[in-house]
């Protein structure tokens, strides 16, 4: 069973290679291209905005002086290198994580007031450290639980249609231990979406993976934003992945 409870908790600290030597992070917002299908929700819907938004502890500052807007329909990539504070800013956006400089709403709410009542409208791929899986336990099994928790039909038949839906039928009897690296973000992100949230936050979609095994998950990524209307966050480090999305914030 995905880790939903305890990600329904804010977390503090910062991403995991960050360093007090680090720099600031600045952010340029870019529309690479334009929605080709019309989402489910109301055309360029605000799901988050921020102002001057910033993070800094004793043992550094993750990303500072950032002012953007992410829209639901779209697929928005945090693009940085390792230790700039994407995976941070990833889960500031996605309410499990609390900042302390500037201003932050989240499908309306002022964060962090508000970040408990927004939580379960926002799904969470698989962040390491945050919601880990159990290695022993089946895709199915997995899958069914995280359905359950949502007040939603896990029997057998339900929860094979809904890995049919995210490509992962092939795999419902493995292992998640087994999973192959793609596979296992598929995953990540069918359980993020197990309750129909208004956003989606993934995290790496690099690591383990060629680039056409990236690429085809940032497709499926854009193909689930545009076809339900959600907001979609993604943080990488790949120049080409991040000009896939819809708008890109630069982390530097």
């Amino acid at each position: 069973m995905q880790g939903m409870t305890q990600a329904e908790q804010p977390l503090n600290g910062f991403e995991k290679g960050f360093t007090a030597a680090d720099e600031a992070c600045s952010v340029v917002s870019l529309v690479h291209k334009a929605q080709e299908e019309e989402p489910t929700s109301a055309p360029g819907e605000t799901y988050a905005r921020a102002r001057e938004l910033g993070l800094r502890t004793s043992q550094g500052c993750p990303y500072a002086g950032m002012t953007f807007t992410v829209r639901k329909g779209e697929l928005t990539a945090l693009r940085g290198r390792d230790g700039s504070g994407k995976t941070a800013l990833l889960l500031t956006l996605a309410a499990r994580m609390t900042h302390n400089q500037g201003e932050l709403a989240i499908l309306g709410e002022p964060m962090p007031k508000r970040a408990r009542k927004v939580q379960r409208r926002i799904g969470l791929g698989l962040v390491k450290g945050v919601n880990d899986l159990r290695p022993n336990l089946t895709v199915e099994s997995t899958v069914a639980a995280e359905l359950s928790l949502f007040g939603k039909p896990a029997k057998r038949e339900k929860v094979e249609s809904y890995l049919r839906s995210w490509q992962l039928e092939g795999a419902a009897r493995m292992n998640v231990g087994d999973l192959p690296a793609e596979k296992l973000q598929q995953l990540g992100i069918a359980l993020g979406m197990a309750g129909d949230p208004e956003a989606l936050a993934v995290d790496d979609v690099e690591t383990g993976l060629t680039l056409r095994q990236s690429t085809r998950l940032m497709e499926l990524l854009a193909r689930t934003a545009r076809e339900r209307g959600v907001a979609v966050m993604v943080a990488c480090a790949s120049r080409d992945l991040a000009q896939m999305a819809d708008c890109v914030i630069e982390l530097s």
